[in-house]
C-alpha cells in the first residue's frame, strides 16, 4: 500500500538540502499560487515524502520566509553613492521585475514582516534613499510605502492590463468632449512601452517625495 507520505516519482530520489526545498518551494509557488503552496505540496514536487522536508525547514511559514528572502537577495541594489532620486528609481525597477517574474509571491511581499538581515536590505535600502532625501519619521516609512505599493501595483498592471502590439487603447475612442482628461492621457501614451509609462509614473512620486522632504 502507499502511504500518503510516499514518493510520487520512480527510482532513487534526488539528494534533499535545503536549497533544493526552497526551490521546489518557488517552483510551486509560481504555478499553484500563495494558497497551493504547503510541504506537501514541495514534497510532490520534489519526489520525496513530506516528512524528510522537516530536516530542512520547520513548517510552512519558514518555507514562506524563505522563498521570500531568496526572492529580495537577488533584486540588485544601485549604487548608494547615486542621488536619492535615482537609487529610488532603480530599486522600484526593481521591485517591478521582481513581481513581474513571480506574481503569486506578490502576498508574500504585503503580508510578511521581515526578520532577516537578507530580506530586509531591500526595504533598507528604500529607507536609506529617502532618508538622505530628507524624510524622517512617518514621512519615511509612508514613503517607503509609497514606492513598494507604486511599483508591486505597476506590476500587476502590466500583467492584467498590457495594450497591445499597437498600442492602441479603448479609451482613446471615448468621446472627447465628456472625458478630455482620459482621452488626452491614452492618445500620449499610446505610443509609450510599459517601461515608459512606468517611469513617467515616477517623476510626480519623485516630486512629491521631494516635496514633502523640503
Amino acid at each position: 500500500m502507499t502511504t500518503p507520505d510516499a514518493p510520487r516519482r520512480r527510482g532513487r530520489p534526488p539528494k534533499l538540502t535545503r536549497e533544493a526545498v526552497v526551490a521546489g518551494a518557488l517552483e510551486v509557488l509560481d504555478e499553484s499560487g500563495h494558497d497551493g503552496l504547503s510541504m506537501r505540496a514541495v514534497a510532490e514536487r520534489l519526489g520525496v515524502g513530506k516528512m524528510s522536508l522537516y530536516h530542512h525547514v520547520a513548517d510552512r511559514s519558514e518555507l514562506e520566509r524563505l522563498v521570500i528572502e531568496r526572492l529580495l537577495a537577488a533584486v540588485e541594489l544601485p549604487d548608494a553613492a547615486l542621488p536619492w532620486q535615482e537609487r529610488i528609481a532603480a530599486l522600484a525597477h526593481g521591485i517591478r521585475a521582481l513581481v513581474f517574474r513571480h506574481p503569486n509571491a506578490t502576498p508574500l511581499l504585503a503580508l510578511r514582516e521581515y526578520s532577516d538581515p537578507v530580506a530586509l536590505r531591500l526595504p533598507d535600502a528604500v529607507m536609506t534613499a529617502l532618508r538622505d532625501a530628507g524624510l524622517r519619521g512617518a514621512a519615511m516609512v509612508g514613503g517607503s510605502r509609497l514606492v513598494f505599493s507604486y511599483a508591486i501595483g505597476f506590476a500587476q498592471l502590466d500583467l492584467v492590463g498590457k495594450v497591445d502590439s499597437a498600442g492602441d487603447s479603448p479609451m482613446a475612442a471615448l468621446p472627447e468632449a465628456e472625458f478630455p482628461h482620459v482621452v488626452a492621457a491614452a492618445r500620449e501614451t499610446r505610443n509609450h512601452g510599459l517601461d515608459e509609462q512606468f517611469d513617467l509614473g515616477l517623476k510626480p512620486l519623485l516630486a512629491g517625495l521631494a516635496a514633502i522632504a523640503s
